[in-house]
């Protein structure tokens, strides 16, 4: 859940959001005044394919952005409910 708690302190602070699909996952870059806030990679399948589906090709700005940080406890809630039912099966 540390990927989890880093991509909310990156929605806090910033105001895009971008990610690149590699082999192992995804990069998120966070960005803030057109500056690289923060970056990490996001090994955890579950939350990159939520990532993925809120994202166009490959950016998360403006009213998707609000979205996803004003709803965050939902999209937290979704992620882990994910993981939970890919054990379960």
């Amino acid at each position: 859940m540390e990927e989890l708690d880093r991509l909310h302190k990156g929605l806090e602070n910033s105001n895009t959001l971008i990610f690149k699909n590699h082999n192992s996952g995804i990069t998120c870059s966070f960005i803030k005044e057109g500056l690289v806030y923060d970056s990490f990679d996001v090994k955890d399948q579950a939350l990159a394919d939520v990532l993925t589906e809120r994202g166009m090709n490959g950016v998360v700005e403006g009213s998707n952005f609000y979205s996803l940080k004003n709803n965050y406890e939902w999209f937290s809630l979704s992620v882990k409910s994910r993981k939970l039912y890919s054990v379960l099966q």
